[in-house]
């Protein structure tokens, strides 16, 4: 079967939805491929995506399948390599072809005078938002300085902290050491155990959490995604803090690909 055959196959497979903006299912082109880090690239792609911050494409590659990720750009996504498919995918060059669905899920509100906390590849996330907001502050952590994304870019937004824990950058520990800061809101996207740590810093009321689960169809209709009960791909992934009292899941299990439970 040609390329162009199962571009058209996954294509005609496509399920619209409604939703407040029209979702996008085509195929685009890579024009750039950016290594930020030496786990982590940039891939540009030759259309731009109207979307809120927050939501998600899902990304398509022949024999592969489908993934989710969140546009860090209105054209590019960031990903970083751990597994075949993020392998696949940034591997992609100039003139390579991907396919796109989206964007899906709900993004972040408009926030006022926010502060996004941003752990590790979870800081990509945070880049539109950040461009959208007034006056932001960033508090943002990794293992070692390499996972600190967009750092001279944010430097020129607002104020930056930033905490490893090897001390290659910024303080040496954990970012919640660099908790509780002076905000209107807060933004929080990282590892569930590190946004766990969060919650019990920061207000319920003023803080929104990215949370990430396998997805397969992204419409709710599989229940691969479900965290308590809600849908990941369409009642998220921006949660407010408030709901998650009612979502014991969280931070404690999730549905592997097989769609047994696990433990986080």
């Amino acid at each position: 079967m040609s390329a162009g055959h199962r571009f058209r196959k996954w294509w005609a497979g496509l399920t619209a939805i409604p939703h407040r903006r029209r979702p996008v299912r085509e195929i685009v082109r890579v024009i750039r491929n950016l290594a930020e880090s030496l786990w982590t690239n940039t891939l540009f792609f030759d259309r731009e995506i109207a979307c809120e911050p927050g939501q998600f494409m899902m990304v398509w590659l022949p024999r592969l399948g489908e993934k989710p990720f969140t546009l860090s750009y209105p054209n590019g996504i960031t990903v970083k390599r751990a597994g075949r498919f993020t392998e696949a995918l940034t591997s992609l060059g100039p003139g390579d072809t991907l396919g796109l669905r989206g964007p899906l899920g709900r993004g972040y509100p408009l926030l006022e005078r926010p502060a996004l906390v941003g752990g590790g590849v979870g800081i990509a996330e945070l880049r539109l938002l950040a461009l959208r907001s007034d006056s932001p502050t960033f508090i943002l952590g990794g293992r070692t300085a390499e996972e600190i994304l967009y750092f001279d870019e944010f430097q020129s937004l607002g104020p930056v902290k930033v905490a490893t824990e090897d001390g290659s950058l910024g303080e040496k520990g954990l970012v919640t050491d660099l908790l509780p800061v002076d905000a209107g809101s807060y933004a929080v996207c990282g590892p569930e155990r590190m946004m766990v740590a969060c919650r019990s810093i920061l207000p319920d009321d003023r803080t929104h959490y990215a949370i990430e689960r396998y997805m397969k169809c992204a419409v709710g209709l599989c229940g691969q995604c479900t965290c308590s009960g809600q849908r990941v791909c369409v009642d998220g992934p921006i949660f407010p803090g408030k709901m998650l009292e009612s979502m014991p899941d969280f931070g404690h299990r999730r549905r592997s690909k097989s769609g047994r439970w696990e433990k986080i």
